[in-house]
């Protein structure tokens, strides 16, 4: 028999449960106090919410309670409104999870309906539950740094969805094109975007002297290069594309490059912002880790804090784990033994910037590259799956690293804490 000891938790009658349903227009309050239940409908609008919560809590100072506690689902932004407004006003905040409140509604009300008057009381009975959810509240740098994170990624997607676009074109307008796809963006490349706007008939038509000139523009790019793109071009031209329909092409790439070349430059000014911040949170918090050649560079630093928030937040690296949904979900059941999968259930950027950060640190002779190539092929583990343990890994060292306060060691980044004692 297991017998485990559990802390008792003792609950102080001192906030009254506020649960709210919230839509992008319109807010659905329910509470409970002293034997009546109230209900109510408002504009999803600060003024509004303002009055609606005053008068909440002349009811629960009426009764004896001090605060109010505002309990409702993420919603994206919809729900910052009323957080704000609540937290201006000295009242407390969390949330409940959404999957938590579709789940229990079928226990509440015994069917699996669903209305905006069902919902607020499920929420309310997830709270006497205790099973909620900690709002947490950015500084400014904090927030700022979240924002211009989410400000990258946009931009990056934004720069993969052109580059896209642009080797569709290239198919079309230079047919035989040789290349890798990254050439184009090499100054090689975009010399000739520039000269000949990757246009095989202009290529030609200007002869090989005066093609062969671009080298002053990319000084670096090699004559076997030159001839090769010379070929291309030739065995490109024998397809007589119409004119006109070809110059709409070049001028549609023209402008594609355009927007990557201004897209580029605004990934660099967003990164220089992020990078500040972080000199500025370094300042305040000694134990953030430096950047480390081989290991993790300032940029990614900052991406990884945008998403993770202050790590003195989490009393371990189980809480990290949860909060990027990295934490392992099990299916076991008597002799059934299911497969252990992460739940996904946290911040999907968060995931996404640590598969980012390890990504090059698992080729050969690199952090990663022993830890990733014997799972692969020893352990016999797909590739996705391999990644996945090196980012729970990477991920759980690095609170450890801020925790520790001390510089990057490798021997002690791949030994738990009792085979580093030994070693020492």
């Amino acid at each position: 028999m297991k017998i485990t000891q559990t802390a008792e938790k003792i609950k102080l009658n001192l906030a009254m449960d506020i649960s709210v349903d919230v839509h992008k227009d319109v807010l659905n309050f329910f509470f409970e106090t002293k034997g009546r239940e109230y209900a109510d409908e408002c504009q999803n609008r600060t003024s509004v919410i303002e009055k609606k919560l005053k008068a909440y809590h002349e009811i629960a100072v009426e009764h004896g309670i001090k605060t109010l506690r505002i309990i409702c689902e993420p919603t994206g932004e919809y729900q910052n409104k009323l957080f704000r407004t609540a937290r201006r006003m000295g009242f407390l905040t969390c949330f409940v999870n959404a999957e938590s409140v579709a789940k229990f509604r079928v226990v509440e009300t015994n069917d699996n309906g669903k209305t905006d008057t069902k919902d607020p009381r499920v929420i309310r009975t997830l709270g006497q539950l205790n099973k909620t959810i900690k709002h947490r509240i950015l500084d400014e740098d904090y927030l700022a740094l979240r924002k211009l994170n989410k400000v990258l990624d946009e931009v990056d997607e934004v720069k993969k969805g052109i580059r896209c676009r642009i080797s569709k074109l290239l198919v079309e307008l230079f047919c035989d094109y040789s290349f890798k796809k990254d050439f184009l963006y090499t100054p090689g490349g975009m010399a000739l975007v520039e000269k000949f706007g990757c246009n095989p008939y202009r290529i030609v038509k200007a002869g090989y002297k005066r093609f062969s000139s671009m080298k002053k523009a990319a000084p670096g790019i090699r004559d076997k290069t030159l001839q090769r793109l010379w070929d291309d071009a030739q065995s490109s031209v024998l397809n007589e594309q119409p004119e006109e329909y070809i110059e709409i092409i070049e001028a549609q790439l023209n402008q594609l490059m355009e927007d990557y070349r201004r897209h580029t430059n605004r990934r660099e000014t967003v990164i220089g912002k992020m990078i500040e911040v972080l000199n500025r949170l370094r300042e305040r918090d000694q134990n953030i880790p430096q950047a480390t050649e081989g290991v993790i560079n300032d940029k990614h630093i900052a991406r990884l804090l945008a998403e993770t928030g202050p790590l003195s937040d989490f009393a371990n690296w189980r809480m990290v784990m949860r909060y990027a949904g990295l934490n392992i979900r099990m299916r076991q059941s008597g002799k059934y033994s299911g497969q252990n999968k992460i739940t996904k259930k946290g911040r999907p950027l968060l995931r996404k910037v640590v598969q980012q950060i390890v990504l090059p640190l698992v080729r050969q002779n690199w952090l990663y590259g022993t830890y990733y190539h014997r799972k692969k092929e020893i352990e016999k583990m797909p590739g996705n799956k391999a990644m996945t343990c090196v980012a729970r890994h990477f991920l759980k060292k690095f609170y450890g690293w801020y925790k520790s306060g001390a510089a990057f060691s490798q021997q002690r980044f791949f030994a738990c804490e009792t085979q580093y004692r030994k070693a020492a």
